[in-house]
């Protein structure tokens, strides 16, 4: 007889708003073969999320339950499993749903153990957004020590993360960010720029030889015009499409901005110009490179262990107010969003 035991989900019902999410009950059974259960503890917030709530995620089919990130603790397991213990607390990457919940059935290929000294909040945090940052910068455009890099939305989740990464790496960062931001990122060391000014005149001027590498979430006209402030062997890496969103709603406007995107971006103008662009896209860019996820994220956990790097943190939330977090972070809010099941927060 299977063994079960009983939690919560956060289920979007169907493709629309932050309405469209509610906790519900959830019988939780012994996991599959090879996977393992675990007690969540801390369940991270995406632009991800928003993009699969409004149907913008390719094979996504409703109900669905939102989360690509939690740390917990193991407590089950499903028969071959090995390397993992009952009781380990650990991180956990999900396929990109099942995160919003009390308990998660997750691979050990895609855990690592967390460090006693670390909140679970602040691990969390680490694991999709800063994850992805580090990626980008040490696996897809790596610049050496004294390079420039701009990035967009700076002072956003994985934004920040690439700031304060790309600083650590010894590179010169220039940010964009709301008017309200901009001190913000000028008090942490990054050359910011207004996005809602000539953000790319003004790039353009300070970094006359070109940038060695643009990082961009947003997609469309911003992609293209990054693309002419990059220096020979510059690279622009787009890793998102939250220009597909306005107010964290799907927007038609921004959809075909994107679509028009590709022209700009053939071949040959590539070649002709020695610069290059990448697509980093989280969801499969991980799950293809397990190892190097676990390398990356173990790293990543030790240097904030050692308070090598701080990782800013928003609202802490219970589970069931996950509508809400969701209107946050299509506000901008700054910092790392966070549903603590089992918590009125």
């Amino acid at each position: 007889m299977n063994r079960y035991i009983d939690g919560e989900v956060v289920i979007a019902s169907k493709r629309g708003g932050p309405e469209t999410l509610a906790v519900r009950p959830r019988r939780f059974d012994e996991p599959r073969a090879g996977r393992v259960r675990v007690a969540v503890e801390a369940a991270g917030v995406a632009y991800g999320d928003l993009l699969l709530r409004e149907g913008l995620v390719p094979g996504a089919a409703f109900p669905v339950i939102p989360g690509y990130d939690a740390v917990g603790v193991v407590e089950a397991l499903g028969a071959d499993v090995t390397g993992v213990s009952v009781g380990d607390r650990v991180a956990v990457r999900t396929d990109g749903t099942g995160g919003y919940a009390s308990h998660v059935e997750a691979t050990p290929a895609l855990m690592v153990p967390v460090p006693a000294a670390l909140s679970g909040e602040v691990a969390v945090a680490l694991v999709l957004n800063y994850t992805t940052a580090w990626q980008m910068l040490t696996r897809v455009a790596p610049v050496g020590a004294g390079g420039t890099v701009l990035v967009h939305g700076a002072s956003g989740g994985v934004g920040g993360a690439l700031a304060e990464l790309a600083r650590l790496r010894g590179l010169r960062v220039l940010g964009t960010a709301s008017p309200s931001r901009l001190k913000r990122l000028e008090d942490r060391g990054v050359v910011p720029l207004d996005r809602s000014g000539d953000w790319a005149a003004r790039a353009r001027k300070l970094t006359p030889a070109g940038l060695d590498a643009v990082f961009d979430a947003e997609g469309g006209a911003v992609a293209r015009r990054s693309l002419g402030l990059l220096g020979p062997g510059g690279h622009l890496v787009v890793y998102g499409a939250s220009g597909s969103l306005r107010g964290g709603r799907r927007s038609l406007l921004g959809l075909v901005q994107m679509a028009l995107t590709s022209p700009f971006l053939s071949a040959l103008s590539l070649f002709i110009r020695g610069v290059g662009v990448s697509g980093y896209l989280s969801s499969s860019f991980v799950p293809a490179r397990p190892a190097w996820f676990r390398e990356d994220l173990t790293h990543l956990l030790e240097l904030a262990a050692r308070g090598e790097i701080a990782p800013a943190m928003g609202a802490r939330l219970p589970l069931r107010d996950a509508p809400e977090a969701h209107r946050l972070l299509a506000t901008g809010t700054a910092g790392k969003l966070v549903l603590l099941p089992g918590s009125a927060a």
